[in-house]
């Protein structure tokens, strides 16, 4: 078999002959001998630990939570209320074996000297030469870690290097192996990131060798796998790979692939979109998110309604009401259940702090992505919203884009408050809006790190170190529009390394936890950390009005309008909110644009 024909592999749920077929033929690969080589950095540049200053007169990039993760710490996030399990504050992980005064292997940088530009990169461990434990556990070998990147096939990807890039349903790459030339965004994205963590990122003298399979779905470019199909698609390539650890990006609610895999011990990290706590500890140490758990987000987004909104008067609507007391309606959609049950963690603990309720606002099931709505219950919301005199609307999950419009068509411009949820942030999503309705009456309080156009993102920093030729289309495509790419890789990456080099589920488990619980250095490091019982990383969030005249929209033919984000894009814990009412931090003239695309499927 050629090496092109190696890296690319066909594989099916239906046909179980040709699958088992296919599990020989890998197992048999698996037990050769590798020929890959981990590529090694410039040996001269740091030494591990040491005090040194940068190269040239270049400050050092903003501290961040992890770069602390020698020293420990007793503090916890305010809104931290889970239960068992390990937290900040725990002692880190020994010092591996190995460490020391050796040849260098990694090219750390900054002062304290940290694993790579990202300011939540982990302290230098730039050398290492001891006994690494061989086979510690499933899909970890003495020489390499087996990933795993699962994505949905029906969806045809734009805005690539390539024009339009249809998804390749059914066919696994093995990243291990030379590239072909007609291969994917996704494939292409991976093998950059591969490479790029495992030159950078200490793996304890093995490789973190990347598979990336495509689900077998054959249908419309909008419809989904069935929850029955992704158990089987979840079975079916842990028993061809068995990989330590999984990156999934169903685009649809892929919830039931998770908990297969976690179930087979295999570890997953890619979950966003607010999931219960519970869901998480329900296979403790397996499922790791990027952004928050449902209730955390809740209590983060209900902390600034009850601080900044309840106890003052109508300010930001163009009803004419301002001074008045303010009077509540809330908007839910009728799926998926995460989302309603957000929308009620929020409602209880706004009710809590004094809010009362007026009017509840319902709409149709599958209203919830970019461009779409129900215009005949959109148009019932509103009036319903007017006539009761609700001054402010609570939105706090599924965007849709017919509700501004019809209060816009009624003459009615209430204050719109927006729990992000990876789209209602979004510019791209937003500018879909009435402009009329969302113009300096819409807030949005978003997890996500500031991103400011134009600005080199450690995505971006990653993809011009690694890969310096790569095309700019598809830099901005990866760190634009597939921005959790880059994150959950990281995750991984950080989790290994913390975990030291017997790697475990219980070693990442306990390095994790770890990671002292240190508040946001800058606008685009959020806080993150774990708490006790707790497997999500953002802890924090920023607020931003949205200016239907800021900035402009490269991907979406200069479109107009932005989310302004107050004080800078400065961060706050659940119930640290800055004094005032709502528009007390706004500053028209210098609140800097926060360029997130939107349009995001996320496991809602």
């Amino acid at each position: 078999m050629s090496e092109q024909m190696r890296s690319r592999v066909r594989w099916s749920r239906r046909y179980p002959p040709l699958a088992s077929a296919l599990v020989a033929l890998l197992l048999a690969m698996f037990v050769l001998p590798s020929a890959l080589n981990i590529p090694q950095s410039n040996p001269t540049q740091t030494l591990e630990f040491a005090p040194i200053p940068p190269e040239d007169d270049q400050p050092p990039p903003p501290p961040g939570n992890v770069e602390s993760l020698s020293l420990g710490s007793s503090a916890t996030s305010p809104s931290a209320d889970a239960e068992g399990g390990s937290g900040p504050g725990l002692p880190p992980p020994a010092i591996p074996e190995g460490v020391g005064e050796a040849p260098i292997t990694k090219r750390c940088v900054g002062n304290p000297p940290k694993q790579t530009e990202d300011p939540l990169a982990p302290p230098c461990v730039g050398h290492f030469d001891g006994d690494n434990g061989g086979a510690t556990t499933a899909g970890v070998t003495a020489d390499e870690i087996r990933v795993l990147v699962y994505q949905a096939s029906n969806v045809q990807d734009g805005v690539t290097a390539r024009g339009a890039e249809q998804r390749p349903a059914g066919e696994c790459f093995d990243l291990g192996q030379p590239p072909s030339q007609d291969e994917h965004f996704t494939v292409r994205s991976f093998r950059v990131l591969q490479g790029y963590f495992n030159d950078r990122f200490q793996t304890y003298n093995r490789f973190v060798h990347f598979y990336v399979c495509f689900d077998a779905h054959t249908g419309s470019t909008t419809g989904c796998l069935s929850a029955e199909d992704r158990v089987a698609d979840a079975r079916n390539l842990y028993d061809l790979y068995e990989p330590f650890a999984v990156l999934p990006y169903p685009d649809c609610t892929g919830v039931e692939f998770v908990e297969q895999m976690a179930g087979q011990s295999a570890l997953n990290f890619g979950m966003t979109g607010a999931r219960p706590a519970d869901f998480f500890r329900a296979y403790p140490g397996y499922i790791w998110g990027y952004t928050p758990s449902l209730e955390e987000q809740a209590a983060i987004f209900s902390s600034h309604v009850c601080q900044k909104v309840v106890p003052n008067p109508v300010e930001s609507s163009g009803n004419g009401d301002a001074g008045q007391p303010r009077k509540f309606g809330m908007l839910i959609p009728e799926e998926p259940d995460t989302t309603i049950d957000f929308a009620g963690e929020v409602r209880r603990r706004i009710e809590d702090c004094g809010a009362t309720i007026e009017v509840v606002g319902r709409y149709p099931a599958g209203q919830t992505t970019y461009g779409t709505g129900n215009d005949a219950a959109a148009a019932q919301n509103m009036a319903a919203f007017q006539q009761a005199g609700v001054t402010t609307v609570i939105w706090p999950k599924g965007h849709e884009t017919k509700h501004s419009g019809a209060a816009a068509r009624l003459g009615y411009l209430p204050e719109w408050l927006l729990a992000g949820d990876l789209q209602h942030e979004g510019r791209t999503t937003t500018a879909a809006q009435d402009q009329t309705a969302f113009d300096g009456h819409a807030f949005v309080v978003t997890t996500l790190p500031l991103n400011l156009p134009g600005q080199t993102s450690p995505c971006a920093q990653a993809v011009d170190d690694y890969a310096p030729d790569w095309p700019q289309l598809d830099q901005d495509y990866l760190c634009g529009l597939r921005p959790f790419f880059y994150t959950d890789t990281f995750q991984l990456f950080l989790g290994i390394q913390v975990a030291g080099p017997r790697l475990t589920a219980e070693s990442l488990d306990r390095g994790m936890h770890a990671i002292p619980a240190i508040p946001s250095s800058a606008p685009n490091v959020p806080a993150c950390f774990y708490n006790p019982g707790d497997y999500t990383c953002i802890k924090d969030a920023a607020v931003g009005w949205w200016d239907a005249d800021g900035g402009t929209q490269t991907g979406d033919g200069g479109t107009p309008g932005c989310w302004r984000m107050m004080q800078g894009g400065l961060r706050h814990f659940a119930g640290q909110w800055p004094e005032g009412n709502i528009q007390a931090q706004k500053d028209d003239a210098s609140d800097p644009c926060h360029d997130h695309g939107g349009g995001f499927q996320t496991y809602a």
